[in-house]
């Protein structure tokens, strides 16, 4: 079985079509998806896609340069989104250096939602762009008051992996696997251990080659799950009974066998 563990089905690219998609992902061997918020709105659809569907599970967070501000309003919304069954984390959250933005204040939303994830004792999905430092020293000091953390999308080269790995971190990794001449992807495999490994679509976006530049989708996961299977000299069958048993273990799932 597959799993994606970082979905966008809120997408209007998905509008009409959650159905046909859900319908598509099953055909092609995937059981799990997790379907992330990264503002109130996308994360209120998030929990209603998955109250219909028993593969669906949602996060519910406030993303550094797309959500809202963490303000006590907007965190107790995102709080009580937190309560529902099949909540699994709260994220999308982190820092994006990439567009400039007050970055005092990304770290103020990011800390917040920290400090919420603790108080829940629920995993964080993050997302972190061209703020490799900040990443680093807020991820060292937090990872032993959380129960997981996923770098979502993880693009911040082998080096800084060892120290994630160190910290305790799982590193999710998408479609950018399939693209030719990858490296720095290649040498991260060599550092990230199995059992903080999973995989994920960021769908729409980053769809595994041959798709590359389509609209993607969670039945393209078993792309993915076999680049990582050559990567790390396992098995499609071995390397994805690893991927799913991380996921489930990342954030607490027990009903998908």
């Amino acid at each position: 079985m597959f799993s994606d563990t970082h979905a966008h089905l809120t997408d209007e690219a998905f509008r009409g079509r959650i159905d046909e998609v859900v319908s598509s992902f099953r055909a092609a061997g995937v059981g799990l998806v997790i379907n992330i918020g990264y503002d109130l709105k996308s994360s209120e659809e998030s929990a209603y896609i998955a109250q219909k569907h028993p593969e669906i599970y949602f996060t519910a967070g406030l993303h550094p340069t797309d959500g809202e501000p963490a303000t006590e309003a907007n965190l107790s919304a995102v709080r009580r989104l937190a309560a529902m069954p099949k909540c699994v984390g709260i994220g999308e959250i982190g820092l994006d250096y990439h567009y400039g933005g007050d970055r005092e204040e990304q770290k103020k939303n990011f800390l917040a939602q920290l400090s919420l994830a603790e108080e829940l004792k629920l995993p964080v999905s993050v997302h972190a762009r061209d703020c490799t430092a900040d990443m680093l020293e807020i991820m060292k000091g937090w990872m032993k008051r959380l129960p997981a953390a996923v770098l979502h999308c993880y693009s911040m080269g082998a080096e800084a992996a060892k120290l994630f790995v160190r910290y305790g971190c799982h590193f999710a990794f998408g479609g950018a696997i399939t693209f030719k001449n990858n490296r720095q992807i290649y040498e991260v495999a060599k550092v990230v251990p199995k059992d903080r490994l999973l995989t994920e679509t960021d769908c729409p976006y980053m769809a595994p080659v041959p798709f590359r530049g389509e609209v993607n989708e969670p039945k393209y996961i078993p792309l993915v799950t076999e680049k990582l299977a050559g990567l790390y000299g396992t098995t499609v069958e071995e390397i994805s009974e690893i991927l799913l048993s991380n996921a489930k273990k990342v954030f607490n799932i027990r009903d998908i066998k």
